[in-house]
Parts: C-alpha cells; structure tokens; sequence
C-alpha cells in the first residue's frame, strides 16, 4: 500500500566553494616550499587539496549545482604572490599569504560574488584574503622559518565541494566543473 501522504526525502545537500585551483607546477612549487618547514606540528594538506578559495558558499542543494557550475569558468590571467608565511592560531592552521594582491584577483572575487548574490548567496562580510592553508592541527610555530616566494598563475575559477572523510584525512576536495 502506497502512502500519499508521506513527504519526499529531503534533497542532498553538499558544502560548496569556489576557487583558484593550482597548475601542476604551481601546485609542486608549494609543496617544495612547505617541504622546507618540515618538521612542524600539525598535519600538511595533502597536495592534491591546495587551492586559494575565491567564494565559500555553503551548503547547497543537489539541484542548484548546475547553475554554480556556469559561475566556474576560464578568467583574464593575473598572478597572486605567496610571500609570506602566517601562523592562525584559533584555526590552528599554518599558511602562506601575498603582501599585495592584484587588482585583477579582487575583480574577479567581486564579479563572481555579483552573481551569487543574486541567487541569495551571502558573502561574508570580511575583506576576502587569498591564502593557502598549507597544514591543519598547528599549535605552534617555531621562529626562525623562511618561506621561499611562489607566484601562482590564475587564469580560471573552479567550483569545488569540500568532502568531510572519516579518519586521519579530514577534509578533502573535489573540484565539480
């Protein structure tokens, strides 16, 4: 016997970001560069993870998807400069940063927040930031560390859904376009 009163199951819902997504060269420069810290507290990123978020959306339907998919897309080159090596305390995380970020970056940050804000996506109400989180779980950092500069060629945008994994691995991420 059929139920015509039971509700539909709830619609899958999936954590949502976009981002600048490194080049296989960009992506080894990075990882040479944390190499050098080593030994720290904490755990690296894996490679395969690093990016520069642009956008966080949230959670987001299954059937919403598609339309953040045509937000993904090739960008006007620019290059943002990794020079500085920053230890986040409250998150725990260490990351490399840029002193000056090109006006080509926050353009793009701001056109894309342009069209999410007209599908009812909020941004967060600080100054975007381009950061690589390079290790999670860092309670401290030693002094004395020196970071070697690493240009990063951007020239697209990615949507990419943040995977939560059971174990050591944590986060992982999953580029969808």
């Amino acid at each position: 016997m059929i139920d015509a009163h039971r509700e539909p199951a709830p619609e899958a819902r999936h954590r949502l970001f976009f981002a600048f997504w490194p080049e296989d060269p960009t992506r080894a420069a990075i990882d040479a560069a944390r190499s050098r810290l080593f030994p720290l507290s904490g755990r690296p990123v894996p490679s395969a993870d690093l990016h520069v978020t642009a956008a966080f959306v949230g959670m987001v339907e299954s059937s919403r998807i598609d339309t953040l998919k045509t937000l993904a897309r090739a960008l006007p080159d620019f290059e943002l400069r990794f020079d500085r090596l920053e230890h986040w305390p409250k998150p725990r995380v260490l990351v490399t940063s840029c002193c000056a970020v090109a006006p080509a970056a926050h353009a793009a940050v701001d056109d894309l927040w342009r069209h999410l804000d007209r599908q009812g996506f909020r941004r967060d109400p600080r100054p975007w930031r381009p950061h690589v989180t390079l290790a999670r779980d860092v309670k401290t950092l030693r002094g004395g560390l020196s970071w070697q500069v690493v240009p990063w060629a951007v020239n697209r945008l990615r949507l990419v859904e943040s995977l939560n994994t059971p174990g050591a691995s944590g986060e992982r991420y999953r580029p969808l376009d």
